[in-house]
């Protein structure tokens, strides 16, 4: 769900004007401990003031099916400049495939790693997703934050729902999709299966759901601005108050200072400055139906570690008939 980068950015932006009331709020979000926050070298970003990297992870667990294994719907690496001027995200494909490394499963047992997608090593815990991504582009991770299904619903309905002009209808089962086009508010659970739809729109693959999602990430932003969280105390109260009780982050994120110096930095970036891509990939000669990072894919990861934009706008490399990234 590319739609969590959103939220959790304009939640933390909000924080940063409302971190009084936030305060009496962060007791509502659920932590987990990384590995690297047992040993003690937990990166550091937001409070030595370098750059921020951010895994946003949209999952498909569901509070009325808790014994679901989760997975990763979607995966954002977001990164958040030294100078605070710029934001790049990229997405990753749920479907990519790599040597998922071993792990240790909720910081105890050991998880063996096997060749497969990489969405599924969020079921080992958040400390082996982390690991898989690190491994998959080479960028350390500061932070994790996950957002699941009901979350997202019960967000938008925070916003008092999501206005859409729909060009034609839109009609997914397996998305539990069923839209009229035209002028409309939806609420959370129709949104939420707006973002999520796959065969309703292009050629049905995940590849072309994360242009969709890109849509509506969009409209999420206009209705945030629209209702004006930052001057208006009570609408803030009601979407950080959905927010947090909707989240998992690492135990530091969820710490007001933290999340406050996060808050401020986003903040400062300029709206022509925050770019979301999807990162280049090709098929998996294994299996077409999966997806293997580009060559171009080590460009744009190197980018984020040296702190430069990740790809010039226009110019994203992408397989023949795949999206080019929005950079």
């Amino acid at each position: 769900m590319t739609l969590c980068v959103v939220l959790s950015l304009l939640a933390a932006a909000t924080v940063s004007a409302t971190a009084v009331r936030f305060a009496r709020l962060a007791a509502n979000i659920d932590t987990v401990e990384l590995m690297r926050e047992e040993a003690g070298d937990a990166p550091a970003g937001a409070a030595a003031g370098r750059g921020v990297n951010v895994l946003m992870v949209g999952s498909d667990a569901r509070d009325d099916d808790p014994l679901m294994g989760d997975r990763a719907d979607s995966l954002v690496l977001v990164h958040l400049s030294e100078d605070r001027t710029r934001i790049d995200a990229i997405q990753i494909p749920r479907d990519t495939v790599l040597d998922l490394p071993a792990c240790a499963e909720d910081l105890d047992d050991l998880y063996s790693g096997y060749y497969g997608m990489i969405n599924g090593a969020l079921g080992a815990g958040a400390g082996c997703l982390i690991t898989a991504v690190e491994s998959l582009s080479g960028v350390s991770l500061d932070h994790f934050l996950e957002l699941r299904f009901e979350g997202f619903a019960r967000i938008v309905d925070s916003l008092d729902g999501l206005p859409v002009d729909l060009p034609e209808p839109l009609f997914d089962p397996k998305a539990e999709l069923d839209l009229p086009g035209g002028e409309q508010v939806l609420d959370g659970d129709q949104a939420l299966a707006w973002s999520r739809t796959r065969y309703s729109i292009g050629d049905g693959s995940d590849i072309g759901r994360m242009g969709n999602q890109q849509t509506v990430m969009y409209t999420i932003v206009d209705r945030v601005r629209d209702r004006k969280l930052a001057t208006h105390p009570r609408r803030a109260h009601s979407f950080l108050d959905a927010v947090t009780s909707s989240v998992r982050t690492d135990t530091d994120l969820a710490r007001v200072p933290t999340m406050a110096r996060l808050g401020a930095g986003l903040a400062r970036v300029p709206q022509q400055n925050i770019s979301l891509g999807t990162m280049p990939w090709v098929p998996d000669v294994h299996d077409p139906n999966r997806v293997v990072p580009a060559a171009e894919a080590e460009e744009v990861f190197h980018a984020l570690v040296m702190d430069v934009p990740a790809l010039d706008r226009g110019e994203s490399p992408s397989r023949d008939g795949a999206p080019a990234a929005d950079f």
